[in-house]
Parts: C-alpha cells; structure tokens; sequence
C-alpha cells in the first residue's frame, strides 16, 4: 500500500497568509461606475480620502480586518469583541447628507419616468451609467462637489440595478452565502475565512423587505405570492435564490437565503493549492472521467460538492459532449460543447407546463451526451440517470449523504428505487465534508479551524461491497491512497488492451502534468481546459513541454 501523508503544521498561518494574499486584489473595480470618472478622478481620490466611510465600532469590539467593496463609498470590517472573541461584518458606507438625498431621489424620479428609454436597452450597464451621468450634468452640474455626484451614482445603481440594501455582500469575493431570516434580525453571512457572522445589515420592517424579495423574484424571471409563497432561482449572475413570502409557510416573515456564484469558477488546481484534494486523487479523476466511468459527489448541504463537480468537470475531454441537468443552475464548466437543461415549474395548480428532471434526462438521452450531469438526484431522475449510464454514457450526479455507504443505501430506496445490480454502474463515490483541522495557535494551545476536504474516494464494486482508494488522515491533514484495492485501474487496462505498468505510468503523466500547473500558477479553467485538450490530441509533444520547464 503506497501512503502518501502530508503534515501540515502551520495551517492557521497559511490562512492568514492567503486572506492577506487575496487582499491585495481589489475586490471591486471602482472604474465601472460610469465612464471611468476621468474627469474628476484625482479630485476624487483626494476628496474620498478625506470623506472615506469610518467604521462604527460597537462597544467591546475592535477592528481585525477592513479591506474595500465598492471604493471609495464602501468598505468591509470584522470586528471582534474583546471579552467573548465573537465577531461581526460591518459594512461601511459612505452615507449621503440632506442635500445629496435630494439629488439621489430627483434622479431616481426622472430615471423611473423614462425606463423604457432606448438608451437603456442595449447595454444595461453602460445605458445606466451614461444615462445617470447625463441626467446629473444637465440639472445639477457646476454647484456640488464631485464625490457628491458620484456618491449618488454610487447609490442609485446600488438601488436600482444593485441588490439594495445587500448589494455591498455582492462586492465581497470571500462571501459565500447571504441569509436574512426575517424582518428586523440581522442578516448573516458565511465568510471564507470568518466562517458564519452576523452584520450590521438588516430590514427594518416587513414591507420593506415583502417588496425586497418580490423584486428579486421577479428579477429571476419567476413568480411568488401568498398562493406560491416558496421560490427557488436562479439571480442575475447565477447566484441562487431560496425565498419565503411573507408568514404564509414561516412565522417570521419573509426569508430568504442566496448562495453567490463565482465569476471565476474554483478549478482542480485551486481544490489542490488549498488541500481540498491532492495531486493523486485529481489525477486518478481525471483518468477515470477519460474513459467514461461515472463519478458521484456526497456530502453535507454547503459541504461544496458543486464546486467538486465543477472542478472535475474540467478535466473532461474537451472534444466530448456534455448535457447538464439541474432544478436550479449552478454548474458552470468550461466546455464548448455544453447543453444546459433547466426544470422548469408548473403554470398552475394541475401541473400544466411542468418540466421536470425526469423530462430533460430522457431528452438529454436523445442529443447523444458523452455525459450527463445532474445537479443533484433525488427521486426518479436518478433512475434515468442510472439507465443513461447503462447504455454507455458518462454520468456524474451530486447527493446529499454523508458517507458512501450512506449514499448506496439511500439510491436502494425510495423515491430513487436503484435495484442493486444498477448500483455498480455508479463507479466512484467522491466525499465531501467541513472538517475541524487541528492547528497550533501562537500561545501553543491547540486550536481548530474549518476547512473542505475530500475525506475519502471509494469504488462501487458491488451493492453491498465498497473500496476506498483514497482517505483523508484528520490527524495530520493528509492523505492516503491504497490503488492497489482499485477494480477499475485492471478493469481499464483490460478494456484498453495494455498493462498495470502502461496505467500507472499514466498516472504518473497526468500527476506531472497537475503538478506542472501548479508550479506555474496556471489555475483558470480556460488554460486547464486547453492542457487536457492537448494532452489528448498531442500527448507526447505535452510531456516534453511539461519535462523542460
């Protein structure tokens, strides 16, 4: 049995040093407001420095960490209390004075009154930002300062084309979630690095924030009322909408909870440079995934199995084709050749115009996919899926299960119904957990801290016979891999007529390969995606490149 176990002592510094790293790129580009502010931009700067939003520090609690959202009108700070070491996310806005309030409302009236103007057709973005700074130059120019103006523009696209109250949480790149769980009570947030923290952003009432999930309902393109009180979305920008309306199935008014959606998708490289997984499990994937075998992502609801199924997905040959098949959209991948199916709900009370999982799967069987990927299954999609896998394709599906013996027992019964002889079909079971790594603090006390790691990769060998190939060590944060149990690695070298030398010196490739990416800090899914492309058009010209550098 090869043990690969790799100790990691400084984990809580390493944390440090990334958030510290990832600072030093600007988390909002203040530029895009309008047409980059050229004409007052130096003003500004020294305006704002001097105007710059100050942090309200509550009683008991002091600054660790601020760093900008949208500069020079918001910032972010968490605050730590000096008795109990809980912490708070203040957002810190620069707030508009009577005057400025005036400009903001006189604008955001004439703005409503021509909404359907061609100006703000084509491009939203710049149609808005243009039509604002026209608006402003013609009916408050030359007597206010420049920052005032821009302080408006900054609100009034906060407001209307912004998130409101929360768009500041959008600007943030290390939020994850964004929850509000009725009016008056703060909203929380899962931060990175902070984990879970209550802000000091809240609604103060309940129309406020009735009419807040409405609009951002309606923005999804869906529909909520007292009959349909419960939404599931997709946002502008993918992020996902779960919402409540007002106290028909909660007591506590309108909720609603949005997971953001990266702009920039999390890929293999990343899940390696944090731990999440390591070199030898990417690259077993990634030879798995090269000749068909079906792949399962478990764990727990925010335990990050789409952002595991994203990043395998980019290790798919470019030239397959690939049909995704959600509720709700959430897969993004880098691929060309890339339907994506989403489920549609009923058009009233009858199910009339229902498109359900079910439906898109057994479309999805006729476009001929080299893989099908569900979101997530549940009911009897999974059995379509578990048929589609049958007659020859890929399938890689996520569920919620907290282990994979779990995940087997939970496919034999209802709704999913997968007979037993079906279930091998299912190759590999990747999964995926927070976990509380044992780190040491300054005072050499131990200390714990959360982080995502791939605890185990297992193959189906039978319904009731499971082999892990790969587990996570909790007490060193390492990893070890027993291939010599795999079925498949023989089951691959017997279909594709070489030996277990031939496949373990593939391995080692692909391994050279991930590593290769890694020592040059190539980590975005358009570059990986070309690699893997030439890595199966041009192998050996690849390996060369990958040998001299």
């Amino acid at each position: 049995m090869n043990i690969n176990l790799k100790f990691k002592p400084a984990k809580k510094d390493k944390q440090e040093n990334e958030f510290a790293d990832a600072l030093k790129e600007p988390a909002f580009d203040a530029d895009g407001f309008d047409s980059k502010m050229d004409h007052v931009s130096k003003q500004l700067e020294m305006l704002a420095r001097k105007d710059s939003p100050a942090t309200k520090v509550p009683e008991g609690y002091k600054a660790i960490q601020r760093y900008p959202l949208a500069p020079p009108f918001c910032y972010a700070s968490i605050l730590k209390s000096d008795e109990y070491s809980d912490m708070i996310y203040s957002v810190d806005e620069l707030e508009m004075n009577e005057e400025e309030t005036k400009i903001y409302y006189s604008i955001k009236d004439m703005m409503e009154r021509q909404i359907d103007s061609p100006r703000l057709l084509d491009n939203v973005e710049m149609s808005f930002a243009g039509e604002v700074t026209h608006l402003l130059s013609k009916h408050f120019s030359g007597d206010y300062m420049p920052l005032s103006l821009e302080k408006v523009k900054y609100c009034l696209k906060r407001d209307i084309l912004g998130f409101g109250p929360i768009d500041p949480l959008f600007h943030d790149p290390f939020i994850e979630d964004i929850t509000c769980g009725g009016p008056s009570k703060p909203i929380f947030v899962y931060h990175r690095y902070f984990e879970g923290l209550g802000t000091n952003v809240m609604f103060r009432d309940e129309e406020a924030l009735d009419s807040f999930v409405m609009k951002m309902v309606h923005r999804a393109g869906k529909h909520v009322s007292a009959a349909h009180p419960i939404v599931d979305a997709s946002l502008p920008g993918n992020h996902r909408l779960a919402a409540l309306y007002k106290k028909e199935v909660t007591t506590m008014g309108s909720s609603f909870t949005i997971r953001k959606f990266r702009e920039d998708p999390l890929t293999i490289v990343d899940l390696i440079n944090s731990d999440v997984l390591d070199v030898d499990m990417a690259a077993y994937t990634w030879l798995m995934l090269d000749h068909k075998k079906s792949l399962m992502v478990i764990g727990s609801t925010g335990g990050g199995k789409t952002t595991i199924l994203n990043a395998v997905t980019g290790l798919i040959n470019p030239s397959y084709k690939i049909f995704t098949v959600e509720d709700v959209a959430e897969i993004n991948i880098p691929h060309v050749n890339w339907f994506s199916l989403v489920s549609r709900a009923s058009f009233g009370l009858e199910s009339q115009g229902e498109i359900g999982l079910f439906d898109l799967l057994k479309s999805g069987m006729r476009h001929r996919p080299d893989y099908i990927l569900v979101g997530e299954i549940r009911g009897e999609e999974a059995y379509v899926l578990f048929q589609a896998v049958a007659t020859g394709h890929g399938g890689i599906a996520t569920m919620h299960a907290d282990d994979s013996e779990a995940a087997i027992r939970r496919l034999q019964q209802k709704p999913m119904d997968i007979p037993p002889a079906y279930v091998p079909l299912m190759n590999c079971i990747i999964t995926v957990k927070r976990v509380k790594l044992k780190t040491e603090s300054v005072n050499g006390r131990s200390a714990n801290m959360m982080a995502r790691r791939v605890t185990e990769v297992t193959e189906v060998l039978s319904h009731n016979s499971l082999a892990s190939v790969f587990s996570w060590n909790p007490e060193y944060d390492g990893y070890a891999d027993n291939l010599s149990k795999s079925r498949h690695l023989p089951k691959i070298a017997l279909d594709t007529g070489v030996d277990m030398d031939d496949i373990r010196d593939d391995l080692a490739r692909r391994r050279d390969i991930l590593n290769w990416l890694q020592t040059r800090g190539v980590r975005d899914y358009r570059s990986i995606s070309k690699v893997i492309g030439m890595f199966n058009q041009e192998r050996d010209r690849l390996m060369e490149k990958v040998r001299s550098t």
